[in-house]
């Protein structure tokens, strides 16, 4: 409403199309402002001609009777800006120039502590060119009491605080959306003020962004005091689907939503946006209310993504488009420098971001999630927090150990010992595997002591962890060993033995220089791995869930990868 409106109180006078100089209106409005806001007292004038006209402004505490007993204008009002003069003999009123030589009327600043229902009234009388100044200042000071005319009135400025504009609610009533099904949802406001409710959809936090699927709004109904249009027929997050205008009272407002056949199950915000307000000031003038409700449908899958370090140390990303046949789109550059490491290995799978409305998300949601650690030379370990932030998914490093450069494996290994901690396997000289198990924490004590898991590991030139292979919801592990098998270690959930007897599940594997798990590539919520030959041919290999054949026939989804010495 403020910025619809606000054209209709311009701050400078300006002259309107050339008519006959005895035919000028004035037109103005009464305004609603938040604290913390700016009045403008310029009106519009229509039917001036080109020569000098004045402009009589007159404030006032109070409807305007010709004493000038309340003449000025509230405390919390403070004027900012005027061009024009101030007439001697009286007190807060003034002429201003219109036509070719207009003078900008005054502007006031509302205080952020003005208090609730404030008023400022303006009386305004029109002079034109040769008229008489005098009968035009007694028409601004008398505007309250007499009645209006073409070329004179009185208009007013009411603060509304924050605390006024959230009298106006909303209660929800809003049923599950099934796919393929039109149903129908309600809002119930309460008006306290007129004004102006918008409202929109968007995903609830805490889930990956919004995929855009097909849902349509209509239908829509109101009952007296109440007119809304649809602005934008499909929910597209954030914006506007409905905009409504509303007289004080208490208003019911119907809507079918229907989802097309075959969405997804989201959880869904309806969110409101009232606005009392003739103009916005300086802070947010909406007062904002949400409801929620669901789609029904399959379950909404989190896309992988997959990670790759090239040789001058670049770090990219490919995100995951959830297909099969091509599941990344085109890299995006994470940084880099990343060459001055010499193992890098994720805690788990690297899921897309999920979204919150709140900056920063809240504490421990990203935690885990596909955070980075990352050997150097020294044997020093970092870590690398994964964040929900565009255009640099990883937070700061923090050091959390020297002396690693003892180990010739380490892989993330997930939530090993179900704690919604992720862990890290690490396997040494001598063939000795070690668990350390993540804490938590977000300082430098990131792991707990290790744990030894086993021995004979030395037989194995690729360790890869972190997804679950057979449908069990425990992390499992993969192991190459020389001759070329491939072996899945299935995971029990005990920290002190997290993994079961080996299962030989392929042979032939030695083609592969990079063998990684990479969680669900294709949208069937079954975790894969890819694999890449010394040609640069890059294999995905699609999870079955299956605990004794986990991966279909592979399929080749790229070339020219042997550019990157890290896949991941």
């Amino acid at each position: 409403m403020g910025a619809a409106t606000g054209l209709l109180t311009a701050a400078l006078v300006r002259p309107g199309p050339a008519m006959a100089e005895d035919g000028p209106v004035v037109t103005t409005q009464n305004e609603v402002l938040p604290t913390n806001s700016l009045w403008f007292t310029g009106v519009n004038i229509t039917g001036e001609t080109t020569a000098r006209g004045q402009l009589v402004l007159a404030y006032a505490t109070r409807p305007l009777d010709g004493t000038g007993e309340d003449a000025g204008w509230p405390s919390s009002f403070t004027m900012n800006h005027h061009e024009c003069q101030e007439i001697p003999g009286y007190k807060a009123v003034f002429t201003c120039k219109t036509g070719i030589e207009y003078q900008r009327a005054p502007e006031f600043v509302v205080s952020t502590d003005a208090a609730d229902m404030t008023t400022a009234y303006r009386g305004y009388a029109y002079v034109p060119s040769g008229g008489d100044l005098a009968e035009g200042i007694e028409a601004a000071r008398n505007a309250g009491v007499r009645p209006a005319t073409s070329t004179s009135g009185m208009s007013q400025a009411v603060i509304k605080t924050r605390e006024h504009a959230e009298r106006n609610t909303v209660a929800f009533d809003l049923p599950n959306t099934p796919a393929g099904k039109t149903v129908q949802q309600r809002l119930r406001v309460h008006a306290n003020d007129a004004g102006d409710l918008n409202l929109y959809f968007r995903p609830a936090e805490g889930q990956v962004g919004w995929r855009h699927e097909d849902i349509r709004i209509g239908n829509v109904t109101t009952g007296s005091g109440a007119s809304c249009t649809v602005n934008w027929p499909t929910l597209v997050d954030g914006v506007l689907n409905l905009k409504c205008r509303l007289e004080q009272g208490d208003h019911t407002i119907g809507y079918e939503l229907t989802p097309a056949p075959g969405i997804h199950a989201w959880r869904m915000q309806a969110v409101t946006m009232y606005d009392i307000y003739t103009r916005s000031g300086f802070d947010d003038p909406f007062v904002r209310q949400a409801g929620n409700f669901s789609t029904e449908g399959a379950p909404v899958l989190p896309r992988h993504h997959l990670l790759a370090r090239d040789t001058t140390g670049q770090l990219f990303v490919y995100h995951g488009k959830g297909t099969a046949t091509t599941p990344f789109f085109s890299r995006t550059l994470v940084g880099g420098g990343w060459q001055t490491y010499n193992k890098l290995t994720r805690l788990s799978p690297l899921a897309e971001d999920l979204k919150y409305w709140s900056a920063p998300a809240p504490a421990g949601s990203t935690r885990g999630r596909g955070d980075l650690i990352a050997r150097d030379s020294a044997g020093n370990l970092w870590y690398y927090d994964r964040q929900f932030a565009y255009g640099k998914p990883y937070a700061t490093r923090v050091k959390v150990g020297s002396g690693w450069n003892i180990y010739n494996q380490l892989t993330g290994a997930g939530d090993v010992n179900r704690d919604s901690r992720m862990d890290l396997v690490a396997r040494d000289a001598s063939g000795a595997l070690w668990m350390y198990k993540g804490t938590g924490s977000t300082g430098s004590a990131r792991f707990a002591t290790r744990i030894k898991i086993g021995t004979g590991w030395q037989i194995y030139n690729q360790l890869t962890a972190g997804a679950d292979l057979n449908s069990d919801s425990r992390p499992d592990l993969l192991a190459r060993d020389t001759s070329g098998s491939l072996w899945l270690y299935k995971g029990t959930g005990s920290a002190t033995a997290p993994y079961a007897t080996r299962v030989k599940i392929g042979a032939g594997w030695q083609i592969y220089n990079q063998l990684s798990l990479t969680g669900d590539l294709t949208d069937d919520g079954k975790a894969d791995a890819i694999a890449r030959d010394a040609s640069g041919v890059l294999w995905l290999y699609k999870g079955t869930g299956n605990a004794t054949a986990p991966f279909a026939t592979r399929t080749k989804i790229g070339s020219g990868w042997n550019i990157y010495n890290s896949i991941l």
